[in-house]
């Protein structure tokens, strides 16, 4: 990790959004770089001086007893609904578990599928470090080989350029992480950063349709598309429309089908001649 990578996620790392695999890299940047060190401190500091000096106003400033009595009032009436609501919502659930349990689970998916959407946009925003940077797709799935329980092919994604790879994860599944940089081109589209989630999916949680299909959603300002090969599931996640992310990954599924090996064909055998014995 270099002073310039630790300056775009420090403020996410102050925050403690990191999860401790992550904490180690920027921990050991910082065990040694001492002048990162010091800036992380002096933000810590700040952040500490701030959170006291808004804490010592608020118990400096008073509300008059007349509105202290209205907000209480006013907070034990929604605490009032919201427990009227919970138990309006607890009954149904209990409800549907009981009469249709298959039905539940219907409901549950697409909240699960949207939380594998949210994780995956929220750890691409982050911008991490690569782990391997600068390699080829043959280095970049050799480098994957042994780190995973499951294999990594590597997408040759048209118009846009390899740049680094990861270990990461999506929710609770190990997952490899793949950048990859659109340049900017003649037309005037500025520089893309796309980022592609590997991940085993072997009991199919994901709702993820096989290629040429791909499902395409939103979150956290990206678009989100997913699709599955076999027991594998890719989430792709950029900032680029959803038109230009399903035109790359169906002309990359065509690429892909166009160069596998086609099946020998066998020729026909030449018929011969019987000789019938009397």
């Amino acid at each position: 990790m270099t002073c310039q990578e630790l300056d775009s996620i420090l403020y996410p790392y102050l925050d403690g959004e990191f999860q401790a695999e992550e904490r180690m890299e920027v921990e050991a940047h910082l065990t040694g770089c001492a002048e990162c060190t010091q800036r992380v401190n002096e933000e810590a500091r700040l952040r500490h001086s701030l959170r006291r000096a808004a804490r010592h106003a608020v118990e400096a400033t008073r509300a008059p007893d007349a509105l202290r009595s209205r907000i209480q009032l006013g907070i034990h009436q929604e605490q009032r609904r919201a427990t009227r609501l919970w138990w309006l919502r607890a009954s149904a659930a209990a409800a549907v578990v009981v009469v249709v349990a298959g039905g539940t689970w219907t409901a549950l998916q697409p909240m699960r599928h949207q939380r594998f959407l949210e994780d995956a946009a929220r750890r691409h925003a982050k911008l991490l470090p690569a782990e391997i940077s600068g390699a080829s797709h043959e280095n970049v799935e050799a480098w994957f080989d042994g780190k995973l329980d499951h294999r990594v092919s590597v997408p040759r994604l048209p118009d846009v350029k390899l740049s680094g790879a990861r270990i990461s994860n999506v929710t609770d599944r190990p997952a490899a992480y793949i950048s990859y940089e659109r340049k900017p081109d003649n037309e005037g589209k500025p520089s893309r950063r796309i980022g592609l989630f590997v991940f085993d999916d072997a009991r199919r949680e994901v709702q993820a349709p096989p290629l040429p299909s791909v499902q395409v959603g939103s979150s956290l300002g990206y678009n989100v598309a997913v699709w599955r090969e076999g027991e594998i599931v890719y989430e792709l996640v950029s900032d680029l429309d959803e038109s230009d992310i399903r035109r790359m990954i169906a002309e990359q599924s065509a690429a892909k089908a166009k160069a596998l090996p086609s099946r020998p064909v066998t020729p026909d055998v030449a018929a011969r001649p019987v000789s019938l014995q009397p």
